[in-house]
């Protein structure tokens, strides 16, 4: 028995990755925090139940109106009606009480604000691309909702490239990385998942300190994935190993698509995003950008010797996560005389040559991705790329003219860096 048991603490491992997914998201509260730690003797004040505590519940209640006659015991605090309208309920969509709410639910509703209007699609080339689909009342129906105009903005597309362009030269480089092994397990293996702990020294990154930075990171990371994993299944990319088994990963990786890297999106997502929370819009100073990008970098390239990753699956996840950070921080900012906007990049694998040079070179984080100074064949297409800063619906639910969740954390996460 010791033994199974023992196959049960490598599961434990896979827990860890499980982060990637739904797993352990940094809380903005005491709603998400296992157990109850660090609440000490507050933790029975959680939502649940309790057996014994339950029936103390009728007891004591007895005890405290004394029978059908009791006196009128009616009281509510005022905060539980704030904002009321006319009806005397408080009003709707409004954003004061969402202060108060649990952490995951919070979770939910700004991912569900986050992802309306969100589609993936596919195209007859072979390429997957992200859209942001913004639907309006035609006014020809008189804006009864009979039929709806809206306009289609691209976030960014991926094709992939042939199978020969991962058995060339990105393959050798692979094999060449494994050399690194040695040195860099220990990170390896610390960051199977989403590694929190390695973004918290670099900017002094804590719940305590920053719990609405916390939310927006994980909220964004939580995007990423809903995103990222059906490109991957529509790409179809095998991981290394597939290609020459004695890769032999040191580590088991997740059973789904290499390409892009996963791995190489969030952490540069998340650099991205804290860069620009900590010195209020935009790009962030070099001071910060540059370790930031430097982890980032480092998180990605470790997947690459672990053995799990093509050099290319970090350059394609690196491009999402600059587009998608942008596109996030367009959702997130109040609205402002000069809205950020994002550049829709495309990742063009499908025009790649196994002989092109460029794919005998390992990632590099300050690769050019758009603009007339792209040279990789794969950002070709990037050269003409257009800025877009289109005006969107804002709110929880369509047609509520209620102040965006978004903005509300947003505007707090970066207060905390004030």
């Amino acid at each position: 028995m010791s033994g199974q048991q023992g196959e049960q603490g490598e599961q434990g491992e896979q827990g860890e990755q499980g982060q990637q997914g739904e797993g352990d998201w940094p809380s903005s509260g005491a709603g998400m925090r296992s157990a109850g730690a660090g609440l000490g003797p507050f933790a029975s004040l959680l939502p649940g139940g309790n057996g014994g505590a339950t029936l103390g519940h009728v007891y004591t209640r007895e005890a405290l109106i004394g029978g059908l006659d009791a006196p009128d015991m009616r009281w509510s605090p005022p905060i539980a009606f704030q904002d009321a309208i006319a009806d005397g309920l408080p009003r709707p969509s409004s954003t004061l009480r969402f202060a108060r709410y649990a952490s995951d639910i919070r979770q939910i509703d700004l991912l569900a604000e986050l992802m309306n209007g969100i589609r993936l699609r596919a195209d007859d080339m072979g390429s997957v691309r992200m859209e942001h689909v913004d639907l309006q009342p035609a006014s020809a129906c008189g804006g009864t909702g009979g039929c709806v105009t809206g306009h289609l903005y691209p976030v960014f597309s991926i094709s992939r490239p042939g199978r020969a362009v991962f058995e060339g030269e990105q393959l050798v480089l692979v094999k060449q990385w494994a050399e690194l092994r040695i040195e860099r397990i220990g990170e390896i293996n610390s960051q199977l998942g989403v590694p929190w702990r390695y973004w918290s020294p670099v900017m002094d990154l804590n719940p305590t300190s920053h719990p609405h930075t916390l939310e927006i990171l994980a909220l964004a990371v939580r995007l990423a994935y809903h995103v990222l994993q059906p490109v991957k299944q529509y790409l179809a990319c095998p991981r290394p190993a597939t290609y020459w088994p004695a890769i032999i990963p040191v580590i088991r990786p997740r059973r789904f698509e290499a390409f892009p890297s996963g791995h190489a999106l969030e952490a540069f997502l998340v650099a991205r995003l804290l860069g620009a929370i900590a010195t209020g819009a935009g790009r962030p100073v070099a001071a910060i950008d540059r370790p930031l990008q430097r982890l980032a970098t480092r998180i990605a390239s470790n997947r690459v010797v672990a053995g799990v990753h093509f050099h290319l699956d970090s350059v394609a996840g690196r491009m999402v996560a600059e587009s998608l950070a942008e596109y996030f921080i367009h959702r997130c900012q109040p609205a402002r005389p000069a809205m950020p906007g994002w550049v829709p990049r495309h990742f063009g694998g499908a025009g790649l040559e196994p002989d092109d040079p460029a794919l005998a070179s390992a990632f590099d984080r300050s690769e050019v991705m758009d603009g007339p100074n792209t040279s990789s064949a794969y950002f070709a297409a990037n050269k003409a790329a257009v800025r877009l800063a289109p005006h969107l619906d804002e709110g929880l639910v369509d047609g509520s003219h209620g102040r965006s969740l978004l903005h509300t954390v947003w505007s707090r996460a970066e207060q905390e860096w004030q």
